[in-house]
């Protein structure tokens, strides 16, 4: 409902014609406002000055924490030998069902990280973390808001890192004896963690080093939901508003509704296999083919089909060329080598992006503005040739404008030069996501959900580093723990 002006709005408020919103207190007893701690016991730490982290095979340097992006992990290395120069969290977007109320958000424009504080010891990380200083230019207030000085830094820790045995092996057989004899080895893991509060949401940012060379990056959203209310004064000629509202929303309470929407959460992952950067994106199909006869068989029989492997070297980036949204029809894989390098076998030494979780992209049209301002939402990878201007995937001051492109950090300008891919330094930018329908149970706090990629040897190494250990020459090149 509209008021002409603020007398009338006074007036209807005075008359009771106004309706209300009644609050009530929906928590109960639970005392969910007050952190439960659980203990961890405490791990091996491989820390060096100046954020340099140190832990068997892996060596990395952990960044400060950057306003409008989150956590960066830079020179990574494993057995001494590069993998990636940069893995970054660049933005993590949120977009609200709604006629016209629907709302959007990037959250690098609501600066991702520089509202946050520092990480709760035995709530967001273990006892025995290690936590790394990081400034931060926003003074919180009482009121929810934020005062920012751009004169005045305050440190606070929003990362930690902690080693952690995880509740199942990284790799187990049973040998048919008698008596059987089961082998196999707990898999331990170095998390770097980061939490970026933004409003009513919780980023737990997760990037896991394992002991066979992968990377495991993930998030997890946490916090409360945004919900709005609604009465029967909110649609028109005294229409159904529970009707109608349920077209956006779940209906929650009466005159309560959680609108679905998405998260999406968006990495750079700028390679360099091997040091070199002069890399190739290969793309590996598994599909379907018709057996032929065997000439080897005097009388034809009928056969089925069997399954093959293809492979394709992406020769130049583009949408629709360089830019891959996984189908469960069509599996594969998607790899970073190095054409240069070979294993005796003659593979190609690489990393492969795989996807660690059910993910979804952006279900509004190409067209729609916010997707123009975040089109790194509809893919779950793309792949650009580096530039140093090129540093991010989107602009934390187009949020709401998807007109603007001509100078602006935009995925599909990157993408629209058609440079070359083959033997050349490649920028891998992911983007995993899920729609939040809400339920009932997301009240008062959600439990935590979340999506997540790996970054997986693909032929990088001989065999399985956590069950044969590095080779000689990387494990002489990593040695020092």
């Amino acid at each position: 409902r509209l008021f002409a002006s603020a007398a009338e709005l006074r007036a209807a408020r005075e008359s009771g014609a106004m309706p209300l919103c009644r609050v009530r207190n929906e928590t109960g007893n639970l005392p969910w406002e007050v952190p439960r701690r659980e203990d961890a016991p405490s791990g091996r730490r491989r820390v060096e000055a100046k954020r340099g982290v140190r832990w068997g095979g892996w060596r990395f340097t952990v960044s400060p924490q950057r306003p409008s992006s989150g956590p960066a992990l830079l020179d990574v290395s494993f057995g001494g030998e590069r993998v990636l120069y940069e893995l970054s969290l660049q933005d993590a977007m949120a977009a609200y069902s709604g006629d016209d109320e629907a709302f959007f958000y990037s959250d690098a424009a609501w600066s991702l990280s520089m509202l946050s504080a520092s990480l709760e010891p035995g709530v967001d990380c273990p006892s025995g973390a290690t936590y790394f200083e990081a400034a931060t230019w926003y003074q919180l207030q009482e009121t929810g808001s934020a005062v920012a000085d751009a004169t005045r830094a305050v440190p606070f820790y929003p990362t930690c890192i902690f080693e952690w045995q995880e509740d199942h092996t990284i790799w187990r057989h049973m040998e048919n004896t008698e008596p059987p004899r089961v082998r196999g080895l707990g898999r331990r893991t170095l998390v770097v963690r980061s939490i970026a509060t933004v409003a009513n949401y919780d980023y737990i940012t997760d990037v896991k080093f394992r002991e066979d060379g992968e990377i495991e990056a993930s998030v997890r959203f946490a916090g409360y939901i945004e919900a709005r209310h609604y009465t029967d004064h909110d649609t028109e000629a005294g229409g159904d508003a529970a009707a109608h509202e349920s077209l956006y929303s779940s209906l929650l309470r009466p005159g309560l509704a959680g609108p679905v929407h998405c998260h999406i959460a968006a990495f750079k992952a700028d390679f360099d296999i091997g040091g070199v950067r002069a890399n190739t994106l290969r793309v590996t199909s598994v599909g379907a083919s018709d057996a032929p006869p065997s000439p080897r068989e005097p009388f034809p029989r009928p056969r089925h089909p069997y399954k093959v492997l293809s492979h394709r070297d992406v020769e130049a980036e583009g949408i629709g060329a360089s830019t891959f949204v996984a189908d469960p029809r069509r599996p594969g894989a998607w790899t970073i080598v190095d054409r240069a390098a070979a294993s005796p076998a003659g593979s190609p030494r690489g990393y492969a992006v795989t996807l660690g979780s059910f993910a979804t992209t952006q279900v509004l049209p190409d067209e729609h503005p916010f997707v123009r301002a975040m089109p790194f939402s509809k893919y779950h990878l793309a792949v650009t040739a580096h530039h140093d201007h090129e540093r991010r995937l989107t602009s934390p001051y187009v949020q709401y404008d998807g007109e603007e492109a001509s100078g602006a950090q935009d995925l599909d300008r990157f993408l629209s030069d058609g440079e070359s891919l083959l033997d050349a330094d490649l920028v891998a930018w992911i983007a995993v996501g899920r729609e939040h329908v809400v339920r009932q149970e997301d009240l008062p706090l959600v439990s935590n959900f979340g999506v997540a990629f790996s970054l997986q040897p693909w032929n990088f190494l001989p065999w399985n580093a956590a069950a044969s250990g590095l080779p000689p020459s990387l494990s002489e090149a990593g040695a020092g723990d």
